[in-house]
């Protein structure tokens, strides 16, 4: 039976995933590391030898259910989970794409859930076991194009509160994590200014810090949430407004 402490990390093929499997590893965790493409998984047990791989499409049920009784069978327990994996499309608000609320809500939302629900088991037989979930600060402000994926950050960071409810009476703790702009080969993508823009390493650094010491909410970095939570103290109609000049400037300077 494993006696390390087990940490499961999905979406940890690039990215901040990677860096919190990295961090987890080299703090001595055996960490278990979920994403779709092998070849990447693969580059990652390769640079830490704590780390084991398991390649699955958390949107497929099947492959799903197949990875569940694979870690039952590996570590019969699991003692944090991070279910970081995810996705960003955005949106023309004239012409809304369904596949892309779709495939956005499927992932960030959908598999969130059904891990939560295949996992929870495998957390309740660890003597300390902590559910972390990351979420994003981007539902605290509409901003433009956003709509399919602040709506999925929304929806999942209120699924962790409620399920962090629903849990109070169980040995499971339950961590909301809700970063600002990380660096990652997503939000590389992005053409728009990203203020506070943070570092994969640095973001998981700080993750694991707060999930060590049993925080049950991290918002970062600070000046981006002083900001959105001052940009929401404005009156409604202001608030709306100012969103809509920044949404026209974003657009305007992605567009030179």
């Amino acid at each position: 039976m494993q006696t390390q402490s087990v940490c499961l990390v999905t979406g940890a093929s690039s990215g901040l995933g990677r860096a919190i499997a990295l961090q987890f590893a080299r703090s001595g965790w055996q960490v278990v590391a979920l994403a779709r493409s092998q070849g990447l998984l693969e580059q990652l047990r390769r640079e830490h030898a704590g780390i084991d791989i398991l390649p699955v499409d958390l949107t497929d049920s099947a492959q799903l259910a197949a990875a569940t009784a694979e870690l039952s069978a590996r570590y019969g327990r699991l003692d944090q989970v991070i279910l970081n994996a995810g996705t960003c499309e955005y949106v023309e608000a004239e012409n809304l794409d369904l596949g892309a609320f779709e495939r956005t809500f499927c992932l960030n939302v959908q598999a969130v859930v059904a891990c939560t629900k295949a996992w929870l088991p495998l957390l309740q037989v660890s003597t300390m076991p902590r559910l972390a979930i990351v979420s994003s600060l981007a539902h605290l402000f509409p901003f433009g194009r956003a709509e399919a994926y602040g709506a999925s950050k929304a929806a999942i960071s209120y699924f962790t509160d409620s399920l962090r409810v629903d849990l109070a009476d169980t040995p499971v703790q339950v961590s909301l994590i809700e970063p600002g702009f990380v660096d990652t080969p997503l939000t590389q993508k992005n053409d728009f200014p990203m203020p506070f823009l943070l570092s994969s390493t640095d973001a998981a650094s700080r993750i694991y810090r707060a999930l060590a010491l049993g925080k049950l909410r991290l918002q970062f970095p600070l000046r981006l949430t002083l900001s959105l939570k001052f940009l929401n103290l404005l009156p409604y109609g202001l608030r709306q407004k100012l969103a809509a000049r920044m949404a026209r400037q974003a657009a305007r300077g992605a567009s030179q």
